[in-house]
């Protein structure tokens, strides 16, 4: 039976029933999934259908009535104004279920006639207007909606704004031609006087100085008004890491000669800080961490940093960050960072310890560096077949000194889960420098990694690449530095570091070349749950420069990921292809694999 929207006559069984499928029909221009947004009404989910025990969402007459009027003042309001929606129920009276279809006749649209503006101002100020007619949204031609005309009113109002007329005035008339369903839109513009910021104070509970606050605003006295300013200004201070809050506010009930006061205020976070942190993955298996930070470390915004790990691969690491901002110039960073480290591979332990100096340039979303790094490596060789002639001189204890150039980017629109964005990590590095380095060697590393939103699913890909090239008469690398690949955040169809080139005795040595590319289709499950597919390609060789491209290893798997607030906690089965059988790796970390 089909019933009208309103005049239905309601059939007091359905209430009660579960709904297990809203379909919509003859909605050419708004889709089912817009539609649907419109209502309370709504089906089950894939999680609330696996969990049949609870009892689900069940269907409302008084509800649904309600959402047939939203349906019908959706459509007014995106310039249908005679929509006819009608609907009907397939039942299953036997298990309770309820199919509803939504059967819409738009009926004609009212489109646009014509965008016209009576102005009063002066000549610059009426340039800007010239500039936007035609990026406007609303356009003559275009089907006549009410959000248009709010984007529209925006734009114009911010146009002005951001070119130092916070003063603007604007009004609208809307003359709709019932008989021709068509529109006509009138603005009014009033621009008003041009206006600059005047005076800049600064207050808060902050013992971070005003000569330093300074150095990191990009507004002047005297300098057009603009929002947009402001706001960046607001955003640039609160990067620096400092302050609990930020707020940069211009305060025009008291401008004066055209000129508008900006108050900053600031509120400074704890000086010291205190972070610990526990959890557990299938390659580190137990991992600890404790963060320990001084802000405005003897003043001038200096940072301190200690941070303590451990994991079984990693049984104990610590590491000190000076970071001394704005050294010779702004946004560039000097970087004080000891360390020392045990890390533990099937092959090896090493222990590092030394210092790197880093001078840092932070871009708006890049960063370039360049770093000079001192330390002593000592290994100890699980087998003694991995020694070769270079290892007989150094005795395990291997000086190192060397200049590392990097390039970083990240263009993505969220820190833990993105959806969309570039991430770009580039190294170059010379080691062997001064007489006591028995290593002579650069390497070079890079990794890319993009994702691309297709609809509620995002497309993710990655490539890397890497070289390590022994210089002067060295030659070999150290088996420390070499390439390992396999685990949860490369070729997940092998375990941690398990792709290598061996020796006679079986031992992996690690490569001096290194490819590996990977492929993940990321799509929503069902409230925090969502799901991925994905591949992976690469290996390692043993020579430089060797891309031996007929022997590439390949993986395949899927896998499930949990939101939460520090980033997806992932669980992913993978298995090698083009093998004789087949063999799963299973992995449980926090983080996407790229």
């Amino acid at each position: 039976m089909i019933l009208s929207a309103f005049f239905a006559n309601w059939v007091p069984a359905q209430d009660g029933f579960a709904v297990k499928a809203i379909e919509f029909k003859g909605n050419d221009n708004l889709s089912g999934e817009l539609l649907s947004e419109q209502m309370n009404t709504r089906a089950a989910t894939l999680l609330e259908k696996l969990t049949f025990w609870k009892k689900n969402t069940q269907f409302s007459s008084f509800t649904f009535e309600g959402d047939l009027l939203r349906l019908h003042k959706f459509y007014q309001r995106n310039g249908f104004p005679d929509p006819l929606i009608t609907y009907d129920f397939n039942t299953d009276t036997n298990k309770k279920k309820l199919k509803i279809i939504i059967d819409v006749e738009e009926g004609q649209p009212v489109m646009v006639d014509s965008v016209n503006f009576s102005y009063s101002g002066s000549s610059e100020a009426s340039k800007i207007l010239d500039s936007i007619k035609q990026v406007l949204p609303l356009q003559a031609g275009k089907r006549f909606r009410d959000e248009n005309v709010f984007e529209t009113e925006d734009y114009i109002r911010n146009s002005y704004y951001n070119s130092g007329y916070p003063f603007i005035k604007l009004d609208r008339n809307i003359i709709y031609k019932e008989e021709k369903d068509l529109a006509t839109i009138n603005f009014n513009l009033l621009p008003g006087n041009k206006s600059y910021l005047g005076k800049i104070s600064i207050e808060g509970d902050s013992l971070v100085s005003e000569k330093y606050i300074n150095n990191h605003i990009d507004i002047t006295e005297g300098r057009v008004y603009s929002p947009a300013a402001l706001n960046r200004t607001q955003n640039d201070l609160f990067r620096l890491g400092l302050f609990r809050f930020v707020t940069v506010r211009a305060v025009p009930d008291s401008v004066k000669n055209g000129h508008i006061p900006v108050l900053i205020k600031v509120m400074e976070l704890p000086r010291w800080s205190f972070k610990a942190g526990a959890g557990y993955g299938t390659e580190d298996r137990i991992r600890l961490s404790l963060l320990m930070t001084r802000l405005n470390f003897l003043g001038g915004g200096r940072s301190l940093l200690v941070n303590v790990r451990h994991s079984y691969f990693t049984p104990f690491a610590v590491e000190t960050k000076l970071i001394q901002p704005d050294l010779l110039f702004k946004n560039t960073d000097l970087i004080i960072n000891p360390y020392y480290s045990k890390e533990r591979e099937e092959s090896y332990i090493v222990e590092r310890t030394g210092s790197a100096f880093t001078l840092q340039k932070k871009f708006k979303k890049n960063s370039a560096y360049i770093s000079y790094n001192y330390g002593i490596d000592k290994v100890k060789l699980i087998n003694e077949s991995l020694i070769d002639e270079d290892a007989l001189h150094r005795k395990n204890n291997n000086f190192k000194s060397g200049f590392t150039l990097g390039f970083n980017r990240n263009s993505t629109n969220d820190l833990f889960s993105p959806t969309r964005g570039w991430k770009i990590n580039s190294t170059a590095t010379v080691t062997g420098l001064g007489e006591k380095s028995l290593y002579h060697y650069y390497r070079l590393a890079g990794d890319i990694s993009c994702l691309l939103p297709l609809g509620k699913t995002v497309m993710a890909y990655k490539f890397k690449g890497g070289v390590i090239q022994p210089l002067k008469e060295s030659e070999s690398t150290p088996v420390e530095d070499r390439f390992l690949l396999g685990g949860a955040m490369s070729l997940r169809g092998w375990g941690r570091h398990q792709i290598s080139p061996v020796n006679e005795a079986g031992d992996k040595t690690g490569g001096n070349t290194m490819l590996e590319a990977g492929v993940e289709w990321r799509f929503p499950l069902a409230g925090i749950f969502s799901g991925a597919v994905f591949s992976d390609i690469g290996n390692t060789w043993e020579k430089p420069w060797d891309f031996n491209l007929n022997n590439l290893l390949f993986n395949a798997g899927t896998g499930l990921r949990i939101s939460t607030p520090v980033g997806p906690v992932r669980l992913d089965l993978a298995t090698p292809v083009f093998e004789d059988k087949f063999r799963a790796q299973f992995f449980i970390t926090i983080g996407h694999a790229f």
